[in-house]
């Protein structure tokens, strides 16, 4: 029981750090524009691919990135990065498959998706 407490209090001071890294503008936008927007799509798709085994936690997760990626996609049209906006699309695809597959229990499947869109999503800030 202990070591359960130690670990749910040291996952729960990792979150909180990087949400204050995410807060705290490290990853700001660069010319291609959406990048902010992006770094946090990322960051819940890992915390999503993390809870492989657990389709209700990649379903929140997957949410939670689709929603950044979309809001990456209109910063990507606004700055005219049209290259990027392809990763976009493709990542988006795979989130909602993710999703999909999360609300009816397929966890493994639902993974492979999230791992889909973690590719996507890093080609996209590697632009």
């Amino acid at each position: 029981m202990k070591k359960l407490s130690t670990i749910l209090a040291a996952g729960i001071l990792a979150f909180f750090f990087s949400s204050q890294i995410g807060a705290s503008g490290i990853f700001a936008e660069t010319g291609s524009g959406g990048t902010s927007f992006m770094a946090e799509a990322i960051e819940h798709a890992e915390i999503a691919r993390k809870h492989k085994a657990h389709a209700e936690h990649i379903h929140e997760h997957a949410k939670e990135s689709l929603e950044y990626v979309k809001k990456a996609e209109i910063e990507a049209i606004e700055h005219g990065n049209s290259e990027g906006r392809v990763h976009i699309t493709s990542a988006i695809q795979h989130l909602v498959e993710a999703i999909r597959h999360a609300k009816i229990g397929h966890a493994s499947i639902a993974g492979e998706y999230v791992t889909d869109a973690l590719e996507d999503m890093r080609h996209f800030m590697n632009k």
